[in-house]
């Protein structure tokens, strides 16, 4: 049974490969991510604030997940509570925490499509490349994983970031922060 990802046991060619399977199947995912909110994709700065309206209504927890108080971590999501790797997105990674885990499958999916699409749009509008994060510092959140570079001083997560979107969205609370994909363009880009 094949195993969900783990980025911090990746080596760099294991990364490099990792990389040029997840960009090989862009085209593939921003068809499928258009299709399921039924939108076309224009990949202009204009396109993000009703690509996000059309993302949000369909956002969900996992079933069961209740979702902590505010700076609590989140419950423990077991492994046998969670769709085989092949049914979720390849970046998706098991931590011992909630973290990605708590959102529903077709979320995931969903952040999924959303990242890949705002991180298109910046580099057709703003510049930069999507890369695989290098950092071989202890902690550093996004090693092997795809980032984008070129557009900011430090690497920037398209995944990591539109999953805490969902989150607040779902939490149905404003929080410091950007809400939307406009906002996030646009804090980017600065």
């Amino acid at each position: 049974m094949p195993a969900y990802t783990d980025f911090v046991a990746m080596t760099s060619a294991d990364a490099a490969e990792y990389l040029a399977g997840f960009l090989g199947d862009q085209q593939m995912s921003l068809d499928r991510f258009a299709s399921t909110i039924d939108r076309e994709l224009t990949f202009s700065p204009g396109s993000l604030e009703p690509v996000w309206d059309a993302v949000e209504p369909k956002l969900a927890w996992r079933a069961g997940y209740e979702p902590a108080a505010l700076g609590q971590p989140g419950p423990q999501i077991d492994a046998d509570q969670l769709e085989p790797p092949e049914d979720l997105p390849s970046w998706f990674h098991h931590p011992s925490s909630a973290g990605y885990a708590r959102f529903s499958a077709d979320t995931l999916w969903l952040i999924d499509g959303a990242a890949r699409y705002l991180g298109e749009v910046l580099i057709q509008t703003v510049g930069g490349r999507w890369v695989s994060g290098g950092e071989r510092v202890k902690g550093y959140m996004y090693l092997n994983q795809p980032v984008i570079t070129g557009i900011r001083p430090e690497p920037v997560s398209p995944m990591q970031t539109c999953s805490v979107l969902a989150a607040r969205s779902l939490r149905q609370r404003v929080e410091r922060g950007p809400q939307t994909l406009a906002d996030v363009y646009n804090a980017w880009r600065a």
